[in-house]
């Protein structure tokens, strides 16, 4: 660490690593290191729910990355909160000593943040790990489509956040699933996951745009399909595999 004070941090235990929290833009931050004799200065980056489904997270940590997480005060992709999310990145690779370039984990909403923030900000992603990724919000938070799941409450979340109509949704032209020509141009690598049961985020209505544009295109590119499985949990059925697919993209 360069500039952080020790009386500004809070230091944890979790599951044998080192876990740091302090405040950085009057957020909560969370920084969880890996042990020294395996740190490989890499990162990635949890773009929400920190504490949900934690398996793969750590998984990397043990491999030598060092994890980051940056709060959100809504989880819905705004404009504000990718700014945030870039002033954050930008400081934990000089704080952390990290390289440039982390690997998001994006978990429902968290695979709609990883993608906008791709799009927004290619040269701060090298890889997406999307799982269930929200990407079309007519879908949800929308409830347009066939979503049974998807609840009056995500919708408001997602008016209050937005300051949108749902008449208004239906002329807008910037969900997740309108960035796929940004992230196929900067050749952006995706692991993605998904359930064949998932009734709030159903794959037919969200991510498999994505499946098959990248189909189209010679970017490395695995999909898991889940039988059976909804909405949660999330995470993939062998963590080693998604590890050992990004571990090509780093120097």
């Amino acid at each position: 660490m360069k500039t952080l004070k020790e009386e500004n941090l809070v230091r944890y235990d979790n599951q044998g690593f080192e876990q740091l929290e302090f405040t950085f833009l009057g957020k909560k931050a969370i920084v969880i290191l890996p042990r020294e004799e395996n740190r490989n200065g890499r990162a990635i980056f949890k773009t929400e729910y920190f504490g949900a489904f934690p398996i793969l997270q750590l998984e990397f940590v043990r491999q030598g990355y060092t994890f980051l997480f940056l709060e959100n005060r809504n989880r819905w992709g705004t404009e504000s909160e990718l700014i945030d999310q870039e002033k954050f990145l930008h400081f934990a690779f000089e704080e952390f000593d990290l390289e440039p370039g982390v690997i998001t984990i994006g978990m429902s909403c968290g695979g709609m943040i990883s993608i906008l923030l791709a799009a927004k900000y290619p040269e701060l992603i090298r890889g997406l790990y999307l799982d269930a990724p929200v990407m079309n919000f007519l879908s949800c938070p929308g409830g347009f489509g066939n979503a049974p799941e998807t609840t009056e409450a995500m919708w408001q979340e997602f008016e209050k956040a937005h300051g949108m109509t749902k008449r208004e949704l239906l002329l807008y032209r910037n969900h997740p699933i309108d960035k796929l020509d940004a992230l196929i141009a900067t050749r952006k690598p995706i692991y993605l996951a998904y359930g064949t049961a998932d009734l709030c985020v159903p794959f037919e209505e969200n991510a498999i745009e994505l499946v098959r544009r990248y189909e189209g295109t010679e970017i490395p590119f695995v999909v898991e399909a889940k039988e059976g499985c909804g909405h949660h949990p999330h995470g993939p059925q062998d963590p080693a595999k998604v590890i050992e697919f990004f571990e090509q993209f780093f120097n």
